[in-house]
This record gives C-alpha cells, structure tokens and sequence, in this order.
C-alpha cells in the first residue's frame, strides 16, 4: 500500500469514526458542578450564600466550591466552529473517536465504505 492510500484509508476511517460517534453523541452537562474528587455530580448545599456556593459529594463525602462554567457550545456538530479546538466537549468527543478508530484498525477499505454508506451523517 503506497502512502497515498494509507492516507485514504486513515481519512475513511475518521470518517466513519466520526460518523458512529455522532449517531449516539450526547455531550456532558458541563453546567453542573462535579466532585473534583470522585468526578461525579455534586450536591449544593442550602446554607451558604449565594457569592459563595458550596457542593457536597453524597458519594465521596468531599465538601468543594462549585465552579461556574465558563464556557457554552451550541454546536450540533462537535469541530464545526473555528473555536471548538479548545472547547471540552469536542475534546470529550476526539476521545470517543480515537475509541472508535482503534476498533476499526482491522477493517479493510470496502468494510469501512460499507459502514460509510449504512450510516448517513445527519
């Protein structure tokens, strides 16, 4: 295989890949706070004021600020915008990608234009 197919056939697979993730991407609620601690939801606790919010975790018993979100996406399609680069869910949505491309290594280029053409993008 010459390099020019190799590069055909990373291409395709990214493609695919990509196409896969999409089907069942549900980007992360980044609005609500999570345990620095154990990464689950954090629970806010009623009697702090409102400067200075404060979060219980129910599954670590770890007490932290709540940390507002800094930053909003409105991309139905994580990559489309020129500022996706460093926005968390297309960093979150590279990951599941890069899941996908290593389950596809083995498939040859007529098996990933078949899943090419099973699955339209949106």
């Amino acid at each position: 295989m010459n390099v020019i197919e190799l590069l055909r056939l990373k291409q395709l697979r990214f493609q695919v890949a990509s196409q896969l993730v999409l089907k069942e991407w549900k980007p992360e609620d980044l609005s609500k706070p999570k345990c620095p601690k154990c990464h689950s939801l954090g629970f806010l606790t009623p009697h702090q004021s409102q400067d200075n919010r404060v979060c219980y975790c129910i599954r670590c018993n770890y007490y932290f600020k709540e940390i507002i979100a800094t930053h909003s996406c409105k991309c139905a399609v994580p990559g489309d915008d020129k500022v996706c680069c460093g926005c968390p869910y297309f960093q979150q949505f590279m990951e599941l990608v890069d899941q996908r491309l290593v389950e596809l290594k083995q498939l040859s280029v007529a098996e990933l234009q078949d899943l090419l053409s099973l699955k339209p993008l949106p």
